[in-house]
């Protein structure tokens, strides 16, 4: 079964930072195989974010999340493969607000690679007090979806929603605000279900600093076996 590992960012929920290039600390003690995602947000309208330090992976980059207002966050994500050569980091074009999130899933074994299930689907939210994301159904059985959720202001999300009661759960901190300049905010929800189906709504709330307008995002990943020995559990 996939399981949820850990989490790490930069700066740390609300802390400043505004540097061109933003790196991130990944969690300790992570295995081969595990899922990395990793997230990169910069206050500034359509703007495209891009790797920059590798730390030694192999990154697929899924579509930009532009057209809200001074949002444009990006997802990024591998298949650990043991070591990490350097932080990886994400280049933001220029100074400004920065931020990256890293998440981190384990998948039931270290003879599995990773694929995406669903492709992200992106929508942008007027300005509530609760945000909801729309669900998707997946096709593949045992999938990890990360639902995302971002805004241009330093946003506390007191309270996440389970509006079909399918399991999803807070995936690291409550949030991620960065107060440097004008400020942004981001949170996640993730769902593991172990049968193709569809994964339900969810919806978090602005307690702090709203209402503003959101981009949200929703993907799935669902694990698959290679060619490694089966035996070479964690």
């Amino acid at each position: 079964m996939i399981t949820y590992f850990g989490s790490s960012s930069n700066p740390t929920d609300n802390g400043a930072l505004g540097a061109a290039t933003v790196a991130v600390t990944p969690p300790a003690a992570m295995k081969e195989g595990d899922l990395v995602l990793m997230i990169g947000l910069r206050r500034a309208s359509s703007i495209t974010l891009t790797v920059s330090a590798t730390g030694g992976q192999t990154w697929n980059l899924l579509p930009v999340l532009t057209g809200t207002t001074n949002v444009s966050p990006r997802i990024f994500w591998c298949r650990f493969n043991g070591t990490w050569s350097t932080n990886p980091s994400v280049a933001m074009t220029a100074s400004s607000t920065n931020t990256v999130v890293m998440h981190v899933f384990r998948p039931p074994s270290r003879g599995y690679s990773w694929a995406v299930s669903v492709n992200q689907v992106s929508t942008a939210a007027a300005a509530a007090a609760t945000i909801t994301r729309a669900g998707v159904t997946t096709t593949h059985n045992n999938t990890l979806t990360l639902a995302s959720w971002f805004t241009a202001d330093d946003n506390a999300w007191g309270n996440m929603i389970d509006v079909s009661g399918t399991g999803w759960a807070v995936t690291g901190s409550a949030q991620y605000r960065n107060t440097q300049g004008t400020d942004n905010s981001c949170t996640f929800a993730h769902l593991i279900k172990t049968t193709a189906g569809a994964t339900g709504n969810v919806s978090k709330q602005q307690t702090a600093n709203g209402n503003d307008a959101t981009r949200t995002a929703i993907v799935s990943f669902y694990p698959y076996r290679t060619s490694m020995p089966l035996g070479l559990l964690y």
